[in-house]
């Protein structure tokens, strides 16, 4: 009896497949022809799962992030500070779990060049999709160390987006100066840590 497959299985097995792909050769570089034969399957076959590469490249990221979340939420308590909680979410170690963490960082690299020059709009709004996620959880726990005595901050949404921004720029330099995931966690990691000391609640 055939095995009944699963579509969102199916899916992910394609994207999986595709970041190496993506990663080595760039997004725009990368064709269809070339994603099918990385996943095993026929050109027309990846249609009925994708309508294009765009939707592929947004799959890959669906599924890091929810991993990314998964991890994040397994490894945050209740008893944490503001300042672990963000530094927890900006800890990207679970990477070289389940993939090449040098390939997803240089896929990143990747995506945020793509978008930069993209006129569709398409990285456009789905980047701001992701960045909305990172906003309301660092938002979250900005608010819950003022709260607790924590932190003194004035403008929540500018050193929110601040953050955001140090880890875009970071990604960016790690480019320009050839370093890899290693450094370019320490480097985020050093970064977070430098601002968010500046808010820190002074003991009187």
């Amino acid at each position: 009896m055939a095995r009944i497959i699963d579509k969102e299985e199916k899916r992910c097995d394609i994207a999986g497949a595709s970041i190496k792909l993506f990663a080595n050769k760039g997004i725009a570089q990368t064709s269809m022809d070339e994603i099918a034969k990385s996943a095993g399957v026929a050109k027309g076959t990846i249609y009925l799962y994708f309508k294009n590469k765009e939707e592929i490249i947004f799959a890959i990221w669906d599924m890091l992030a929810a991993r990314h979340h998964e991890a994040f939420q397994a490894r945050i308590t209740e008893t944490m500070s503001a300042k672990e909680k963000i530094l927890e979410l900006f800890n990207f170690s679970e990477c070289q779990e389940d993939h090449d963490k040098e390939e997803l960082l240089t896929l990143y690299q990747n995506f945020l060049s793509t978008m930069l020059i993209d006129k569709t709009g398409l990285y456009t709004s789905y980047f701001a999709m992701i960045s909305q996620r990172d906003y309301d959880i660092i938002t979250a726990s900005i608010e819950q160390g003022i709260a607790k005595g924590e932190l003194e901050v004035h403008d929540v949404d500018k050193l929110t987006n601040t953050i955001i921004v140090f880890m875009e720029g970071v990604i960016i330099q790690s480019k320009m100066n050839n370093l890899n995931f290693e450094q370019t966690q320490s480097r985020l990691t050093q970064y977070i840590i430098f601002l968010l000391d500046q808010y820190m609640r002074k003991a009187s």
